[in-house]
Protein backbone atom coordinates (compact mmCIF):
# COMPACT_ATOMS: atom_id res chain seq x y z
CA UNK A 1 0.00 0.00 0.00
CA UNK A 2 1.00 3.57 -0.52
CA UNK A 3 2.19 5.53 2.50
CA UNK A 4 0.69 8.97 3.02
CA UNK A 5 1.72 11.53 5.59
CA UNK A 6 -1.22 13.48 7.01
CA UNK A 7 -1.88 15.56 10.10
CA UNK A 8 -4.64 14.10 12.25
CA UNK A 9 -6.66 15.44 15.12
CA UNK A 10 -5.28 13.16 17.85
CA UNK A 11 -8.32 13.54 20.11
CA UNK A 12 -10.65 12.62 17.25
CA UNK A 13 -8.43 9.68 16.31
CA UNK A 14 -8.46 8.43 19.92
CA UNK A 15 -12.25 8.82 20.13
CA UNK A 16 -12.70 6.90 16.87
CA UNK A 17 -10.37 4.14 18.08
CA UNK A 18 -12.38 3.84 21.30
CA UNK A 19 -15.66 3.61 19.39
CA UNK A 20 -14.35 1.05 16.90
CA UNK A 21 -12.17 -0.90 19.31
CA UNK A 22 -9.03 -0.49 17.21
CA UNK A 23 -5.57 -0.36 18.75
CA UNK A 24 -3.44 1.45 16.17
CA UNK A 25 -3.81 4.61 14.12
CA UNK A 26 -3.50 2.61 10.93
CA UNK A 27 -6.24 0.18 11.98
CA UNK A 28 -8.48 3.05 13.10
CA UNK A 29 -8.16 4.96 9.84
CA UNK A 30 -8.65 1.87 7.68
CA UNK A 31 -11.70 0.80 9.71
CA UNK A 32 -13.17 4.30 9.50
CA UNK A 33 -12.70 4.35 5.73
CA UNK A 34 -14.23 0.88 5.42
CA UNK A 35 -17.27 1.93 7.47
CA UNK A 36 -17.78 5.06 5.36
CA UNK A 37 -17.74 3.02 2.16
CA UNK A 38 -20.16 0.42 3.58
CA UNK A 39 -22.46 3.14 4.91
CA UNK A 40 -22.57 5.02 1.61
CA UNK A 41 -23.21 1.83 -0.37
CA UNK A 42 -26.07 0.91 1.97
CA UNK A 43 -27.50 4.41 1.66
CA UNK A 44 -27.44 4.22 -2.15
CA UNK A 45 -29.14 0.81 -2.10
CA UNK A 46 -31.82 2.07 0.30
CA UNK A 47 -32.44 5.12 -1.88
CA UNK A 48 -32.89 2.90 -4.95
CA UNK A 49 -35.16 0.54 -3.01
CA UNK A 50 -37.28 3.41 -1.70
CA UNK A 51 -37.62 4.95 -5.15
CA UNK A 52 -38.70 1.61 -6.61
CA UNK A 53 -41.05 0.75 -3.75
CA UNK A 54 -42.95 4.03 -4.00
CA UNK A 55 -43.92 3.26 -7.57
CA UNK A 56 -44.86 -0.37 -6.98
CA UNK A 57 -47.18 -0.01 -3.99
CA UNK A 58 -50.76 -1.02 -4.71
CA UNK A 59 -53.26 1.79 -4.73
CA UNK A 60 -55.62 1.77 -1.74
CA UNK A 61 -59.15 0.59 -2.38
CA UNK A 62 -61.90 3.09 -1.66
CA UNK A 63 -65.13 1.65 -0.26
CA UNK A 64 -68.28 3.80 -0.29
CA UNK A 65 -70.96 2.83 2.22
CA UNK A 66 -74.54 4.04 1.69
CA UNK A 67 -76.10 5.01 4.85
Amino acid sequence: MKSVRIDLDQKLLAAAAAVMGTSTSNATINEALRRIVVHERQLRHLEKLAATALFTLPRPEVVVVDG
